[in-house]
């Protein structure tokens, strides 16, 4: 019974899941393919995988990918002309009617890219800036490819310092204004990008979304699932909180706890491998929430008795919540060293409930 609502909840949960939508402005050929195979992998904007949303903004929408990237211009060239009448009348406008729909067709981040390679910013992206900031967008100024300009003697790039400048005088805050590499192991500031970001989305699913689809930065990963965790573990005590559970009626938890593995599936890339390694995944999840939960309830009745508490539910869940969280760093870890897909039966063999289950309720009476 029990196993039966995991894998019906799974399906449903990661069919519905959230996804970060981000913006990406600049003329062709600053670099913003670099930028997000960079931070999000090849993967996420493929060439020939964009689909036209309206003239000028390619979307790139993955199945399983967390995040998806609104390509745009923001002008075009016509017979060595530069003209961004389209980025006024149709992106704008495209941007102001999403901003009036639900939370999850908005678009949730603008990153505008300026390359130093070009050695000058047009009037027209300081026109299309002045544009966004009118429409009350938070706006990342992206300079691109800085590996190809000069360094002063205070290592500083000539003409990112240039760019800062002009772009401060028209308003743009500096700490929104980031350089960045794309290619190679020295990317600048480009974890900087991915933290001003993260802090933009105060949105929970949001911000999972996006950490989940970024491949920069592992601990910022197991920061969030941190946050995913407690958040569960509160939530299922406030479900066993008013009235505590007979030990039979566990089945009310399974939504928040497998809510809670699809989470951090998520979080750490998972869901974009493909159906494949979640059908695997979900195999395992089904048998840890379905059964082995039930056998660790069992071993604990004369300590916790016949009925799940708040403390109980609370702690059963964030015993799940770190098991996850350690599978799914391993699993993490060895794909971007070797490519290979989790043995997702190996790695859930070695988690011992038990005793996350044992120190989480220690935990919870101190």
């Amino acid at each position: 019974m029990v196993a039966s609502n995991v894998e019906k909840e799974f399906d449903t949960q990661l069919n519905d899941f959230t996804k970060a939508n981000v913006m990406i402005v600049g003329g062709t050929g600053v670099g913003k393919s670099s930028l997000v195979n960079c931070i999000f992998g090849k993967e996420v904007a493929k060439v020939g995988s964009g689909k036209p949303q309206t003239k000028g903004i390619n979307i790139f929408d993955n199945k399983g990918s967390p995040v998806v990237i609104f390509d745009t211009e923001g002008y075009e060239i016509f017979d060595g002309e530069i003209n961004n009448s389209n980025f006024k009348t149709v992106v704008l406008a495209e941007v102001n009617r999403r901003s009036k729909l639900d939370l999850k067709d908005q678009i949730h981040l603008f990153w505008y890219c300026l390359s130093v390679g070009n050695h000058r910013i047009t009037e027209y992206d300081l026109e299309n800036i002045k544009a966004l900031k009118r429409l009350g967008v938070d706006l990342a100024i992206v300079l691109t490819k800085c590996d190809t300009e000069e360094i002063d003697d205070n290592d500083e790039g000539v003409t990112s310092k240039v760019f800062k400048e002009i772009l401060s005088k028209e308003g743009v805050d500096l700490n929104n204004i980031f350089e960045t590499i794309a290619d190679g192991d020295e990317n600048l500031e480009i974890d900087k990008l991915i933290e001003w970001s993260v802090d933009r989305l105060t949105d929970d699913d949001l911000r999972a979304a996006f950490v989940g689809a970024q491949k920069k930065s592992l601990t910022l990963k197991n920061r969030e699932a941190n946050k995913i965790i407690n958040l569960a573990s509160i939530a299922a005590a406030g479900a066993a909180g008013l009235n505590p559970l007979p030990l039979a009626d566990s089945f009310v938890l399974v939504p928040i706890q497998t809510g809670l593995a699809i989470k951090l599936a998520s979080i750490y890339g998972f869901t974009s491998l493909g159906e494949k390694v979640m059908d695997l995944l979900k195999a395992q999840v089904v048998s840890l929430i379905g059964k082995q939960i039930a056998t660790s309830l069992t071993k604990f009745i004369p300590v916790i008795g016949q009925l799940i508490n708040a403390g109980v539910a609370g702690s059963l869940t964030l015993a799940i919540g770190h098991g996850l969280r350690t599978i799914y760093t391993i699993a993490y870890t060895e794909y971007l060293e070797t490519g290979k897909e989790p043995d997702w039966a190996y790695l859930f063999n070695g988690i011992n409930l038990d005793a996350l289950f044992s120190e989480a309720m220690k935990n919870k009476e101190e």
